[in-house]
């Protein structure tokens, strides 16, 4: 019923669009939120799906850029027990299969559109400069700049795919190709590297900076060619695979690997089978998507016929300071390339992904699975 009320609340905003001071380029504004319409909102959402996503959304929602030092602040900071339950607790265990459900049904296909289709130039202004990873970097020391980190795990994954001269490779989910520049880099072979993307705007980056194979697809519904390839794998990737998705997706990579081959997965899952009170708010910021938990997917790779050879934990608080701390670094460039709104869900992205982790909620994994030889 509330969650009925909420959704139907949000056709009251008004779509708009905002005029650029001559000279300047950022894109129109996708939603404009009446003040009242706003403070209307918080009740209806909070009792919904839960106080932690109300808050996340009527900050996003504010008409002037938040203050970073109050946003990380009032998303991180610890609270106290009693007090935390509200934020954890509700909605109550019953009822959070159901605001899924209802989540669920929002087309997670537009869902990493509208995530990563916002503007190559806005992830430049905080990603590493080199790769362009937006996925969790390997932090070895605390004076390990995002470029140290990014070119940390480039490294790491490189030796889990361990490419070999004449090697096929396909990324599932490339984003603006990094890894596949870290293959290219190793070995000089670009013909054989290939990639999948769902984002418009990586596609053309890709196209014209890397020119790699890659194509715009769905990697979860497309078909693969049998045997065709020694290596697939996915960096950050695999978090927008439903797990009713995940039995028949596995069934075609290993039917696409050759015998021998190999499929490495970096990304991150719920540590429970459970869902926590909060979980709507991811919801927020990838529509449509839901994770699954580490022992699902153990399950899972073992059901599709492959050998588990590596497996390990990493940790991605540090990664997610560094992109809000560089964000806020460029913040006024950053609002000449996207609109106030948009700026403010990044804000509350990262401290919100943040407490996920340190909450010991999620965690970030790295999987090889090999295909039998025979």
């Amino acid at each position: 019923m509330f969650a009925l009320v909420g959704d139907r609340l949000h056709l009251l905003a008004l779509a708009v669009t905002l005029q650029p001071p001559a000279g300047q380029s950022i894109r129109p504004a996708p939603l404009a939120i009446l003040p009242m319409l706003r403070h209307a909102l918080f009740p209806v959402e909070a009792a919904a799906y839960g106080i932690s996503y109300a808050f996340l959304q009527h900050s996003i929602r504010s008409p002037q850029p938040l203050d970073p030092e109050w946003t990380w602040h009032a998303i991180t900071r610890e609270m106290p027990r009693g007090t935390d339950w509200i934020r954890t607790g509700w909605p109550l265990k019953p009822l959070r299969k159901l605001v899924i459900h209802a989540k669920m049904k929002q087309d997670h296909v537009l869902g990493i559109s509208a995530h990563y289709d916002v503007s190559n130039d806005f992830y430049k202004l905080w990603l590493d400069r080199k790769y362009m990873f937006y996925t969790c970097a390997d932090f070895h020391t605390p004076q390990d700049t995002i470029e140290d980190a990014q070119q940390h795990k480039a490294d790491f994954i490189l030796k889990l795919i361990d490419p070999q001269p004449g090697d096929k490779i396909m990324e599932l989910g490339c984003g603006w190709g990094p890894m596949l520049k870290r293959i290219y880099e190793a070995t000089g072979e670009r013909e054989n590297l290939f990639g999948l993307t769902l984002s418009k705007e990586q596609k053309s980056y890709n196209d014209e900076h890397n020119h790699f194979n890659v194509d715009f697809d769905n990697f979860i519904t497309r078909d693969y060619p049998r045997e065709a390839f020694d290596k697939i794998y996915s960096i950050g990737a695999w978090e927008h695979v439903r797990q009713h998705e995940i039995p028949q997706l596995l069934a075609k990579l290993y039917a696409a690997l050759k015998p021998g081959g190999r499929l490495v997965q970096h990304f991150f899952c719920r540590t429970a089978d459970s869902y926590m009170g909060p979980v709507a708010c991811s919801q927020i910021y990838f529509p449509g998507s839901m994770g699954s938990s580490y022992r699902f997917h153990a399950r899972a790779w073992e059901n599709a016929g492959f050998r588990i050879t590596h497996r390990s934990i990493h940790d991605y608080r540090q990664t997610l300071r560094a992109w809000f701390d560089r964000m806020v670094e460029h913040k006024e460039e950053a609002l000449r390339l996207v609109d106030v709104q948009t700026y403010n869900r990044y804000l509350t992205f990262f401290p919100g992904s943040w407490r996920y982790f340190n909450d010991n909620w999620g965690m970030v994994t790295r999987w090889v699975l090999e295909k039998p030889k025979a």
